[in-house]
């Protein structure tokens, strides 16, 4: 991931009230799968155990390699988003 993307994830998270914090960590983890490429970045629901858990993962393709999970769908949204808004600028 360049620098200058990596920065501007940890900046679209933190405007969207994430903590400086985990901002970083997230893009840190987004950092280590990313790559561009044609696609609108998505969330998608995987049930883990029949549906006792829940994750929501973040993915260009329902089968693809997901760049970030979290049980909480929001959490998933704004990096889905923030990932969509950097690559269209």
């Amino acid at each position: 991931m360049d620098p200058d993307v990596r920065a501007k994830l940890i900046e679209s998270l933190k405007a969207r009230s994430w903590t400086d914090t985990d901002a970083e960590q997230v893009a840190g983890r987004v950092e280590a799968l990313y790559e561009r490429e044609a696609g609108e970045w998505k969330v998608v629901l995987w049930e883990i155990a029949g549906g006792e858990q829940n994750v929501y993962i973040v993915s260009r393709k329902v089968d693809g390699p997901s760049v970030f999970d979290s049980p909480l769908q929001a959490r998933a949204r704004d990096v889905a988003g923030a990932l969509n808004e950097i690559e269209t600028t």
